[in-house]
């Protein structure tokens, strides 16, 4: 007589259901982060980044006189690569990439970080950061119009179940207000000149102030603004997911004004060494968030071309990535290995909070494993 197979067959998918359940309940414990902060920093070069101030960028730059002489070479100079970034970024390449975090993208170290759309300008570099695929078809200019894809801080907030205010966006340009989400209002959004209500009167007074206080642009406003208002809503509202954009990067080098590019980085690493201390002086925030930092694009390497990004300039699509998290035993910088894809970036930013961001989007690229091996 033949035994029924059906209750061996149930028993062991039982065990195996348990073992699963035991697995993933053991993953959740050992995961520390609770919170997600993604910075962009608008067109910042991977040259600067690794090797701080470019000599003869510098030389093709001012109008008279000798390097030597500018404040620029005064303040970002020194003999060494190493040395250079580490007064471009002292806070970035001491505090976080020695004790916190780590940082891809050196070709010098053989770690390569590059784009998957071939437009190589802003609004497709951040819809691929944002939804996890480059879609050259969908996303063609720089106008500002909602993402045509759903894009990971509304895949968060929905997965998370978080109000409005928990999921916010807080940039210099105008258009990152719509780059953000698909269906409008689901991301908190403060985006270029626009007021933000704040209980706080010097917060009032600056929202106010930042329609006197003029850039050379129409869509983008001073990254003090941004930030300030960014840390504003970090006290009160005390998000989970943070989304910071600066700018001012990009469009000075538009304006061929390394020196003013080389001060916006700067002050990048003011910002960062303010935000640390700060999520490091709150509870919610201490040892239970992880930071990525990024940049929608690259650009040209040489002296004729450093300011330019677009489909025809090679070194455009090589960028870069920095993570600081409490789960990623990464330190300092990434040499050799595997490329990462910028669409990698969302399913990574999901994988840290321990969600699988394919349900969203299949086609997004996945989580870069390197960060998570032990």
């Amino acid at each position: 007589m033949t035994k029924n197979p059906l209750p061996h067959l149930a028993k062991r998918l039982a065990i195996l259901t348990t073992a699963m359940l035991l697995l993933n309940c053991g993953l959740a414990a050992e995961r520390k982060t609770e919170n997600l902060i993604l910075i962009t920093l608008d067109g910042v070069r991977y040259q600067e980044l690794f090797g701080g101030l470019d000599l003869e960028i510098l030389k093709a730059t001012i109008k008279d006189g000798k390097p030597e002489d500018t404040k620029t070479y005064k303040r970002f100079w020194a003999d060494t690569p190493k040395e250079r970034r580490e007064k471009l970024m002292p806070f970035f390449w001491g505090e976080w990439m020695q004790r916190h975090g780590s940082v891809a993208g050196n070709p010098q170290k053989g770690s390569v970080v590059r784009l998957a759309n071939r437009l190589h300008f802003s609004y497709p570099g951040y819809s691929e950061i944002l939804t996890g695929q480059a879609r050259d078809d969908l996303i063609t200019s720089n106008d500002k119009v909602l993402n045509p894809n759903h894009t990971v801080l509304e895949f968060l907030r929905r997965k998370l179940g978080l109000p409005q205010k928990q999921v916010a966006a807080f940039a210099s340009w105008d258009v990152i207000g719509v780059a953000v989400q698909h269906e409008a209002g689901a991301v908190f959004t403060n985006a270029g000149y626009e007021a933000y209500a704040h209980p706080d009167p010097a917060v009032q007074s600056m929202s106010r102030l930042q329609f006197e206080m003029l850039t050379p642009w129409d869509t983008v406003r001073h990254d003090e603004i941004t930030f300030r208002f960014a840390m504003a809503h970090l006290k009160t509202h005390r998000p989970r997911v943070f989304y910071l954009s600066l700018g001012e990067t990009d469009d000075w080098a538009h304006e061929k004004r390394y020196d003013r590019v080389l001060a916006a980085i700067a002050r990048f690493d003011s910002f960062f060494n303010e935000l640390w201390n700060w999520l490091q002086d709150n509870p919610q925030y201490r040892d239970k968030t992880t930071l990525l930092i990024t940049t929608d694009h690259g650009r040209g390497d040489i002296a004729l071309n450093w300011h330019s990004h677009n489909a025809q300039i090679r070194d455009a699509k090589n960028t870069w990535l920095a993570v600081i998290s409490p789960d990623s035993p990464l330190r300092g910088e990434w040499a050799g290995g595997k490329p990462v894809v910028m669409d990698q970036i969302a399913a990574t930013l999901c994988r840290f909070m321990g969600l699988d961001y394919s349900e969203q989007n299949p086609k997004a690229g996945k989580p870069i494993a390197r960060l998570f091996e032990k």
